[in-house]
């Protein structure tokens, strides 16, 4: 299977996927409300929404959990497919980021990209519990032009000292080819405005290569601080856009996570 096909399959197994099978699963589990506030440098800022230039932001992300479905500012709002301790997925309706000029001088003469809303599918499962995190997610714009992005990546925790925690996370961003024009083409009509010369992707393919490593402070029982520093890499295809000035850049994030009872 290419990547070109993943996100119709992912869609079609979705639909033959019975949610009422799935809905009782989670009814042992409790109500969850966390909240994780701080700030990041990243390329899908709350703020600015998608940028070339990684830039230090505010982040924040409130979730609500129970039985039946979910609320959060990065997964949206939608219904389990299952949930239980290991294993969690499901569908709902997210935004997808937009672009804005003034937001990274690498935009000059571009013009923006409105933000809309999207259909989500994501899930998360840990074959070793507290140890490995696979995840991902694919989003398909509403707005036919702004394509699918989709995202899946690992993350391997473990022990440094007392109540300290260690964890390595690398991941991949994947892009339809409209997605990549949306964000990343140049138009003639785009460069007579801002100096680019013309860009027009051919295919579907991977953005980014991302690579992180952190620390987890327990400070309490219900609140940890988090810490992680690494390096984004853009691919070829993507270093085939004019926007893009640099292969490589620094994402870190700094973030206070609280859970509530």
């Amino acid at each position: 299977m290419t990547l070109k096909h993943m996100p119709r399959l992912f869609w079609s197994l979705l639909l033959l996927c019975p949610l009422s099978a799935y809905a009782a699963e989670g009814e042992g589990m409790p109500d969850k409300l966390e909240v994780t506030a701080g700030m990041s440098r990243t390329s899908q800022s709350l703020l600015h929404g998608v940028l070339v230039t990684y830039k230090s932001d505010p982040t924040l992300n409130i979730t609500y959990e129970t039985s039946k479905g979910f609320a959060s500012v990065q997964n949206g709002v939608g219904v389990w497919l299952v949930r239980d301790e290991q294993l969690k997925a499901g569908v709902s309706v997210n935004y997808m980021m937009g672009r804005q000029e003034k937001a990274d001088p690498r935009y000059a003469g571009m013009g923006r990209v409105a933000g809309s809303a999207m259909s989500y599918v994501w899930g998360e499962w840990q074959p070793i519990q507290d140890a490995v995190t696979l995840y991902g997610n694919v989003g398909s714009s509403w707005q036919s032009a702004s394509g699918t992005l989709a995202q899946w990546g690992a993350t391997i925790g473990f022990p440094v000292m007392g109540r300290v925690n260690g964890f390595v996370d690398v991941s991949r961003y994947w892009a339809s080819q409209s997605y990549v024009q949306q964000y990343y083409g140049v138009t003639p009509s785009q460069r007579a405005t801002s100096g680019y010369s013309v860009f027009t992707p051919r295919s579907a393919g991977t953005l980014y290569a991302n690579a992180q490593i952190g620390l987890a402070i327990e400070v309490d029982r219900d609140t940890d601080l988090i810490a992680a520093y690494g390096t984004s890499t853009a691919s070829g295809m993507l270093m085939g856009s004019p926007l893009l000035n640099q292969k490589s850049q620094a994402m870190s994030a700094l973030v206070l996570n609280r859970r509530f009872h």
